[in-house]
């Protein structure tokens, strides 16, 4: 079974080092790196810069899930205010 599992495993890797050889992240001086192409392949990013990384850590946007839920929230929560509990 482990060996199944290895075989599967490098099979993945060989098939995103083979579709991720000539993507642009890598840059054309490192084109021909294999160092580089396996960081590339486990990591696609190349850097973690306000360009590249994640909009929500530079620009403080939320998700669209997020956002979702804060318009439920504020939906359930006007709903809740028409309604009167005073009794």
């Amino acid at each position: 079974m482990k060996e199944i599992i290895r075989g599967i495993r490098r099979h993945h890797l060989q098939r995103l080092k083979k579709a991720r050889a000539f993507d642009h992240a890598i840059g054309a001086s490192r084109q021909g790196d294999s160092a580089a192409l396996g960081r590339h392949v486990n990591a696609p990013v190349k850097c973690s810069c306000w360009m590249c990384g994640n909009p929500r850590r530079y620009f403080d946007e939320k998700s669209r899930q997020e956002r979702i839920r804060d318009e439920m929230f504020m939906t359930d929560s006007a709903t809740m205010g028409t309604v009167g509990f005073d009794e």
